[in-house]
């Protein structure tokens, strides 16, 4: 929106006391917009609820793009509020309201809760609503939309350890990402792939998959994308015994991550270990015990940070 045709905020203010029922709201989502843009989520927040209640409140039928847009501006306000949980419980009050009257914007409601639930930790919750929307026959959805799907129903069971459900998930996500040749997308993949034959015990196919991320982040030239790749890989390797291999790997990784500008302490305290066990499976005790000397150092502050939490 340019400047020329954006709503003056102050005079929109002065409306408020004046206006009733629908128009009243309607001030409110115009006010919410600008206060979103401005970066004020508390604002945007609270305005859309005040036009929410006034809707709800109407005995005359309010369209459903009209209450879309207003669940929408809640969710999306919750969410950079960093309140993940209750965006995803708005998303699925939506659904509710949209289910009969516009059942594809409810559809893709349930993937907003889907995301908001992943987001905040609620991995079951995330893939009850992704397989719902998943069972939407739509046959207008793209290959991206599907394929995106299958990879958050995927990725979920993933999180939640069921790693030989998410397989048939993560391949046929993979097919439709490389339909649509959306080479990040299939990376994504890859890495979850990778993620779960490594914890099936599945050192071949781990392989594949990690060279494969490895591969792709290299020539997009994403550091962030190879550090995870090269760790990944090197997990895979140390299945197949190639230990040799798994070190240089893993210090790549250590040292990529401890470069960049926001390190992942969890990854550091992974690599380091991991480079600590191959030491000992080849005997080198000493080397071994002086890694996890130095772990137990971090270990120490990151137990205590999550305590804080």
């Amino acid at each position: 929106m340019s400047k020329e045709n954006k709503p003056d905020e102050k005079e929109l203010w002065k409306l408020i006391p004046s206006t009733q029922g629908a128009d009243r709201a309607e001030t409110y989502v115009e006010l919410s917009h600008l206060a979103y843009e401005r970066g004020d989520h508390k604002a945007a927040l609270a305005l859309c609820q005040s036009a929410r209640e006034i809707y709800e409140g109407l005995t005359d039928f309010v369209g459903t793009t009209k209450m879309l847009h207003v669940y929408e501006g809640i969710t999306w306000s919750l969410r950079r509020l960093d309140r993940d949980e209750e965006a995803a419980y708005v998303a699925l009050d939506a659904v509710t309201l949209l289910k009969e009257d516009d059942p594809a914007a409810a559809t893709e409601m349930f993937r907003d809760a889907g995301r908001f639930f992943y987001a905040a930790g609620e991995y079951q919750k995330s893939l009850d609503c992704h397989e719902l929307a998943l069972g939407d026959v739509n046959p207008d959805l793209s290959d991206i939309t599907i394929g995106v799907d299958y990879f958050n129903c995927g990725s979920s069971l993933v999180r939640l350890d069921k790693y030989a459900d998410a397989l048939p998930h993560l391949l046929t996500a993979r097919e439709y990402f490389k339909k649509a040749k959306e080479p990040e997308r299939v990376y994504r993949t890859d890495e979850f792939l990778t993620i779960a034959y490594t914890e099936l015990e599945n050192g071949v196919e781990a392989m594949t998959y990690g060279q494969k991320s490895l591969d792709f982040s290299i020539t997009a030239q994403n550091k962030y994308y190879e550090t995870w790749a090269h760790y990944r890989l090197a997990c895979a390797q140390i299945l197949m015994g190639e230990l040799e291999d798994a070190e240089e790997h893993l210090r790549t990784a250590i040292s990529m991550n401890t470069s960049s500008c926001e390190p992942d302490w969890d990854l550091a305290l992974d690599a380091e270990s991991a480079v600590a066990d191959i030491y000992t499976t080849q005997g080198r005790t000493e080397e071994a015990d002086e890694i996890n000397r130095r772990l137990k150092t971090l270990e120490e502050i990151m137990e205590s940070e999550d305590d804080k939490k």
